[in-house]
């Protein structure tokens, strides 16, 4: 391979950083049930950590999926703008691409473009695999990433979420902390502008789910995330930026984390108050 080769090889891995805008424009969805998933919401998701927070079934998974292209919305529309970042962490001018993920082939690019995350749930492929490192890296054969840098992505994500002692074991030899880790590391594998993560430390106890969240939101990169652990929400160390509170599959509350903890506390308050009446 000539230099100019290698010259050529090297511009087509962009390494800038992106940022994602969602977009819903009284976009909701009814399931085939007749039951409402989430009520048509104008909504517009941009910052770099985001928290969703609500009742079971107030429409969190609903939104997310939504949002990461899982589910077509049954009204109004949801978009997807891309934003690449200049050195200031500014979007960048006539960089943007928008994606609809109603169009079968914008559903497709935005599997590259979101990492998605369900609690600690991983490909089924990563069983299969003679272990974990090599489930990860087995997607980015399809990149125009060269071996070396292949290793080096899975070695880097495996370093920053505490995985590297693990490397060579079996997905199925993994507690669940390891788990919920390795969910994350795989859906980063493929650098995506974002993350889109349900419930990503559900079910781990405290110091599980501190290893995990420190992990998760000490990694760069724009995470969009439904919790029921308010103190995900709080923790100034997390540094969310804004957190939006669903009730009966609509918006109740969209603002900075204390107040919206307080008023989703409030809610709750509310609604025990009325069911003890009845």
């Amino acid at each position: 391979m000539g230099l100019m080769d290698l010259f050529a090889r090297k511009k087509t891995i962009d390494t800038r950083k992106r940022r994602l805008s969602f977009i819903l424009d009284g976009a909701g969805l009814t399931y085939e049930d007749g039951k409402i998933g989430l009520e048509p919401t104008d909504l517009t998701i941009a910052e770099k950590r985001v928290a969703v927070i609500g009742l079971n079934g107030a429409g969190k998974s609903t939104l997310l999926q939504l949002v990461d292209g899982t589910l077509k919305a049954t009204a109004g529309s949801v978009s997807v703008v891309r934003h690449v970042l200049d050195d200031g962490g500014k979007p960048a001018p006539g960089e943007d691409t928008t994606f609809d993920p109603a169009k079968k082939s914008d559903a497709k690019a935005l599997k590259d473009v979101i990492g998605i995350v369900r609690r600690e749930e991983i490909p089924q492929r990563y069983y299969m695999a003679e272990n974990i490192a090599e489930a990860v890296a087995e997607p980015l054969k399809k990149s125009n990433l060269p071996d070396g840098a292949r290793h080096e992505t899975v070695g880097a994500l495996f370093a920053h979420f505490g995985l590297t002692p693990y490397a060579r074991s079996k997905a199925d030899s993994l507690d669940s902390e390891k788990r919920h880790l390795l969910a994350i590391v795989g859906a980063l594998a493929i650098n995506p502008a974002a993350i889109v993560a349900d419930e990503p430390t559900k079910g781990l106890d405290e110091n599980a789910t501190r290893t995990v969240a420190r992990a998760l939101f000490g990694y760069d990169k724009q995470v969009v995330f439904a919790t029921h652990d308010l103190t995900l929400v709080t923790n100034p160390d997390y540094a969310i930026d804004r957190v939006i509170v669903l009730d009966e599959h609509r918006v109740a509350f969209d603002g900075e984390p204390k107040a919206a903890v307080d008023f989703y506390n409030d809610l709750i308050a509310k609604k025990y108050a009325e069911m003890t009446k009845k």
